[in-house]
């Protein structure tokens, strides 16, 4: 049987969801991290007894995923934990990026079963803020999936948003019009924003601005170890109950702030320019993981009232589960592709 699946190669983690025979949904997250230990006569045999996740390339040996993470805090200070992904994309600074980065999909996802099974995987709209470039990342993601055998269909990560919580417009007949509003995705290397009419992308973009910016900002300012930032935010930051007296998080909520001015300046700007006639109230769904601290939709309504943009707001809604929203979409997707392929609507080339 063909197989539908979604991917997300993230900064932080790659997620999959898998449409099963049986119709259950399969979802998996692996850390996008990996670190280098040094070769020994018996390194295979330690790796394997400890169940860890490797690869080898040559006489380097990597560690990878969530195993990473144990092995640096294993060796604090002499083992540095390395990302094939920075800012939303492959970092051009890690030469083992490829090599890693095949490995984890390869584990996770697996090769394909039969000629017609389709994934859909993502990447950042243009970005409005840096030079940063998304067509090289793109034709490696491709060429990744189709080794392994897949038919592989690339959208921009905040239409897989819209996709998954299906925010709808009201017509003038009072009927709803599904998939129309926007979808934005906070993740830890990029924020994407996408306005979309009846599934139809209108206006995408991406700044460099999200969680890792905002992480690093609130290390350098309150001298706090970056790895402790994380972990306060992402047990203890709550935009309902701000502690004043908390330096970390005073300055959480502070850059979190200052971030989505930034956003939301650069979409305004971006919709005038493009001068999309569109009067109709619209809903904005949030997600990804810079998303998930109680209260961050209330903020992102205050931002949005301090603006004078050119279209309407109706809410903002946080995603159900807005850690796999963005996997969630690419998933259906993957489900659309796959059927129009297997019914001959589409060719394998058209994907």
């Amino acid at each position: 049987m063909s197989i539908s699946a979604g991917y997300d190669v993230g900064t932080m983690f790659c997620q999959m969801a898998r449409q099963e025979s049986n119709g259950t949904t399969y979802m998996s997250n692996v850390r996008n991290a990996f670190v280098e230990i040094p070769e020994s006569e018996d390194v295979d045999e330690i790796l394997n007894r400890n169940g860890w996740q490797w690869v080898r390339d040559g006489k380097n040996v990597f560690v990878i995923g969530e195993d990473s993470v144990q092995v640096a805090k294993l060796f604090p200070g002499k083992v540095e934990i390395r990302r094939p992904l920075q800012d939303g994309v492959l970092n051009k600074n890690e030469e083992k990026k490829n090599i890693v980065l095949a490995s984890i999909i390869e584990s996770q996802l697996g090769k394909a079963t039969d000629e017609n099974c389709v994934v859909t995987t993502c990447v950042s709209s243009p970005c409005v803020d840096s030079s940063s470039d998304s067509t090289f990342h793109a034709a490696r993601l491709k060429g990744m999936f189709s080794r392994l055998g897949w038919n592989v269909k690339v959208i921009e990560e905040a239409l897989a948003v819209i996709l998954s919580e299906r925010p709808c417009v009201v017509d003038d007949d009072g009927s709803e019009v599904p998939y129309s509003g926007i979808g934005m995705s906070f993740g830890a290397g990029r924020a994407n924003c996408m306005l979309a009419f009846k599934g139809m992308p209108i206006l995408g973009m991406s700044v460099s601005r999200s969680g890792d910016w905002i992480d690093r900002m609130v290390s350098e300012q309150t001298g706090t170890p970056l790895a402790q930032v994380m972990e306060i935010k992402e047990k203890k930051l709550n935009f309902n109950n701000i502690d004043m007296d908390n330096d970390v998080i005073f300055a959480l909520d502070a850059y979190y702030d200052a971030m989505l001015k930034h956003v939301f300046g650069l979409f305004s700007k971006k919709f005038k320019e493009v001068k999309s006639d569109f009067n109709k109230p619209l809903d904005i769904v949030v997600a990804g993981g810079t998303s998930m601290p109680n209260g961050f939709e209330k903020k992102v309504e205050s931002s949005i009232r301090s603006f004078d943009l050119p279209f309407k707001i109706n809410s903002v809604k946080k995603s159900k589960d807005p850690r796999h929203s963005v996997v969630t979409g690419l998933l259906t997707q993957a489900e659309i592709v796959r059927r129009k392929l297997e019914k001959g609507q589409i060719t394998k080339e058209s994907i």
